[in-house]
């Protein structure tokens, strides 16, 4: 019988949490789910807003740290108008009003009660990494200056005086052909890894949400930035049903990556960049494989776990699916069978509900013991992986 998960630890008083978690707010992203989103508004107007609450994920007795590098701050106004449509529709009528000001809280780093940080600590996460976004016509848009106000707040600190959390910066490529516009962002999104190394720690690109082709050459720049700096690239990869995002493959099918990917792998004369395939492909067999072939071949790709909770969208021949089952079961068994354990790093994509980073920290966990993953494996991927690529040789 395989190992089950412990249960989460609250201080003040000392009790056991069930996993199930009472949803209080919902923020916009490209994998919401409208359910989740119309019972949690639906209920906010009565329910009571949860205790503060710090936690600890136990595997075999044994305390795990947890990093969760993928949330997303921001602001309800900054959400392209067809995402704001597409959230206030999901909702009944008498909860439409409430909208914009719970998803500003959820969506806050700091913010009272429900906002990231409380997130992070009642899931038991002991470090998180937020993104700037600059996709403007989907889920809008969150900006490396005010990322990078976010992190240098004195409240970004933990008892044991490293930050809370870490900061992507991204690159908006609008108007990218316009003259000096390109030169101009990147030599601005340098700034970043040369004034504040101890904060920044990579680069967060989302293709299908941009706009941009994975094999666009106008756009490859930035992995020279990443080269020059030595940070790695994180991608976002799979299908998207978000209003305003690309759904052709050629935009989130990381195969047109693959040429760059061997580029920046150290041996064909370029400086090695290490790619983080975020979601690896979710939604899109086709593509999902795709993420675990690059990892098999090319030492310098990493798959990243966050939004494999959902059934695929898509089967393998590109048709819509109607299969009910969480994709990650067969990614971990693709991990584990083709040895990349080493290689993968656990994320949320979160906050999208209040609760939802500790359900997903919780259901990965228990979905990695079910595959068999030993406590040593389960350590690198909730957090070992994460200081071997981003921490080791920074500030």
């Amino acid at each position: 019988m395989p190992p089950v998960i412990s249960s989460a630890h609250v201080s003040s008083p000392r009790a056991t949490v069930s996993r199930a978690t009472q949803p209080r707010a919902t923020a916009p992203h490209a994998n919401l789910s409208r359910w989740p989103l119309l019972t949690t508004l639906a209920l906010i107007a009565s329910a009571p807003l949860p205790a503060p609450a710090s936690a600890d994920i136990v595997v075999d007795g044994e305390r795990v740290e947890v990093v969760d590098m993928h949330l997303h701050p921001g602001h309800y106004a900054n959400i392209a108008s067809t995402g704001r449509r597409f959230i206030t529709e999901s909702l009944p009528p008498f909860a439409r009003l409430y909208a914009p000001a719970l998803l500003e809280t959820l969506l806050d780093p700091y913010g009272e009660h429900v906002g990231i940080r409380e997130q992070t600590e009642m899931a038991g996460v002991d470090h998180a990494v937020l993104y700037a976004v600059y996709t403007p016509r989907s889920t809008g848009f969150y900006t490396n200056e005010e990322l990078e106000e976010v992190l240098s707040d004195p409240r970004n600190t933990t008892a044991g005086g490293r930050p809370w959390a870490y900061g992507f910066v991204s690159v908006n490529f609008e108007d990218f052909a316009e003259p000096g516009v390109a030169e101009s962002r990147y030599a601005a999104l340098s700034s970043y890894f040369e004034q504040r190394p101890d904060l920044f720690l990579g680069i967060k690109l989302a293709h299908a949400h941009q706009g941009v082709r994975f094999d666009d050459e106008a756009f490859l720049g930035v992995y020279e930035v990443a080269a020059r700096h030595g940070v790695p690239v994180l991608l976002h990869t799979g299908f998207s049903p978000f209003p305003g995002t690309r759904t052709e493959p050629e935009y989130y099918d990381p195969q047109g990556l693959a040429a760059v990917i061997e580029a920046y792998d150290g041996d064909h004369g370029m400086p090695r960049v290490d790619f983080v395939l975020s979601h690896v492909g979710q939604g899109d067999p086709r593509a999902v494989r795709r993420c675990l072939d690059l990892a098999e071949t090319h030492d310098n790709v990493w798959l990243e776990i966050s939004a494999l909770g959902r059934p695929f969208l898509l089967d393998e021949m590109g048709r819509r699916a109607m299969s009910t089952e969480p994709q990650y079961p067969m990614v971990f068994a693709e991990v584990l069978s083709r040895g990349l354990v080493d290689r993968t790093l656990f994320a949320s994509d979160g906050p999208q509900f209040s609760g939802m980073v500790r359900g997903y920290v919780q259901r990965m966990v228990a979905g990695m013991q079910e595959a068999g993953f030993d406590l040593d494996a389960i350590r690198a991927v909730m957090s070992g992986n994460f200081h071997s690529l981003y921490l080791q040789s920074r500030p």
